[in-house]
């Protein structure tokens, strides 16, 4: 059977993974969806088992080299859980619960990746544009997937509003609620789920207005829109990561516009980049007028140095916070990351095989230290990671999802190769200061590093250009 007579095969399935990845994403951090988010992992993996079955032999290359780091990192999980351990029960319970789902998930993921990479058919090659179509539905699947807990954020936005002035009330469910309510998304799950989407739609920017030489303005605005709708997402909850590593990510995406315009001598272009620019500078600057906290951001960390003579970041608060040189109340926020990011490093120092714990090794770690104080986590995904796995932990994790960039940037003709680059490393930047070292955050991480892998395993067999080369690859 040929190549592309087998890919006929694998097109139901393609479209199936993209749709259940869609849904997934779509409900991740939605509350009171788990029976639903565990139906849509068992059913994509079933699939993804299947794909896999037919495309086995990807696996026998050195681009399937981040799936089996992945692997071992459950290795070392299981490992650390017999050796190592310090809380065997929580432990345990954490592996029966965090690690049990990233290994029910990750069939979809890889399956999902290999569906979605078959699909690749040269720019150059005009023989196959239903397979060329296909893959266009399946782009514009996963990207409205992407984008829909932004789009649900407007619709409760709006409900809750109109609610107000009504007077209606109406089911939890529809409404934006804040805790107590256990309908409450906290910030921390707007950041990992809408930053990407960011991501994604700057990556596509990027390479609509760079490569195409008629430039398509209906996708253009699209991928703008929703720019904005993130941003302001970020904005009306007030996240300030959420609008820090969004002002990171649009600023690459803006100095890669302004260089290849330079080079092409366009004014007219430059000036609507500009324009564009200017508007979300605006909201950068109605952010900052709402969070006086960036002005003394350097004076808090000069107080967060003194871990010793200044304790206050022990007890969250219990027992008050100190002044700044500026004789103010240090911002909360930034005196106590910043004194818990210079502890948690200590704590990887004294233990680089980690504490065991995904959740809270800070909380635990810090307790044996200091019994009175009541702290949870570091509030820096990396951190917290590093300390519950170790750093053979992290390392695995890190070469993987390095490898899984590198490889994916071998097909850059491909539409899914610049996009989730920018969604991996999207998720690793907003790591730094955003606490998802918890609940489906890993398991949304792992998934990302094992599809984008997988990506690579897919575009391998159909990339007839590079195939002959990567072919010496083979194990």
């Amino acid at each position: 059977m040929s190549f592309y007579s087998a890919l006929r095969l694998q097109r139901l399935p393609s479209i199936i993974l993209a749709i259940l990845f869609a849904l997934l994403w779509t409900i991740w951090i939605q509350p009171h969806t788990l029976f639903l988010r565990h139906s849509l992992l068992t059913l994509g993996s079933l699939i993804g088992l299947y794909v896999i079955f037919n495309n086995y032999r990807v696996l026998f290359t050195r681009f399937a080299i981040p799936i089996y780091l992945i692997g071992l990192l459950f290795v070392w999980v299981m490992f650390h859980l017999l050796f190592l351990s310090e809380n065997v029960s929580l432990q345990l319970d954490e592996f029966k619960s965090i690690w049990k789902r990233i290994a029910w998930g990750t069939p979809f993921a890889i399956g999902l990746g290999i569906a979605l990479g078959s699909l690749f058919i040269s720019s150059k090659n005009e023989r196959n544009y239903s397979i060329s179509e296909l893959q266009s539905y399946c782009w514009w699947i996963l990207f409205l997937g992407m984008l829909a807990p932004s789009i649900i954020y407007f619709c409760r936005y709006l409900v809750t509003m109109s609610a107000g002035l009504s007077g209606v009330e109406l089911p939890s469910a529809f409404m934006l609620l804040y805790p107590p309510s256990s309908w409450y998304i906290p910030k921390t799950g707007y950041v990992f789920f809408c930053i990407p989407t960011l991501a994604l739609a700057c990556a596509k920017l990027s390479t609509i207005i760079r490569s195409k030489p008629t430039l398509n303005y209906w996708h253009i605005a699209i991928y703008i829109l929703s720019i904005f709708a993130v941003m302001a997402v970020f904005y009306l909850e007030n996240i300030k990561n959420g609008i820090l590593y969004s002002v990171v990510i649009v600023f690459v995406l803006i100095v890669q516009l302004v260089i290849h315009y330079l080079r092409l001598g366009s004014v007219r272009i430059l000036l609507a980049i500009a324009f564009v620019a200017s508007a979300f500078a605006l909201i950068v600057m109605l952010h900052l007028q709402k969070n006086d906290s960036w002005s003394t951001l350097f004076a808090d960390i000069k107080v967060a140095s003194q871990l010793e003579t200044v304790d206050h970041w022990k007890y969250r608060g219990d027992r008050g916070y100190p002044n700044n040189e500026f004789g103010k109340m240090v911002s909360i926020t930034n005196y106590e990351r910043a004194a818990w990011a210079q502890v948690a490093i200590h704590f990887i120092i004294e233990r680089p095989q980690g504490y065991g714990l995904v959740l809270e090794s800070f909380k635990y770690i810090s307790k044996e230290k200091w019994p009175e104080s009541n702290l949870l986590q570091s509030h820096s995904g990396w951190l917290d990671l590093t300390m519950g796995i170790g750093i053979p932990g992290i390392l695995l994790i890190l070469v993987a999802a390095g490898l899984s960039i590198r490889n994916l940037a071998c097909f850059s003709e491909s539409i899914w190769s610049g996009p989730f680059i920018w969604v991996l490393s999207s998720i690793g930047l907003l790591m730094i200061t955003t606490e998802v070292s918890q609940k489906v955050y890993l398991d949304a991480f792992i998934y990302c590093i094992l599809f984008t892998a997988s990506l690579s395993l897919g575009l391998r067999e159909s990339s007839p250009r590079i195939m002959k080369t990567v072919r010496n690859s083979t194990i």
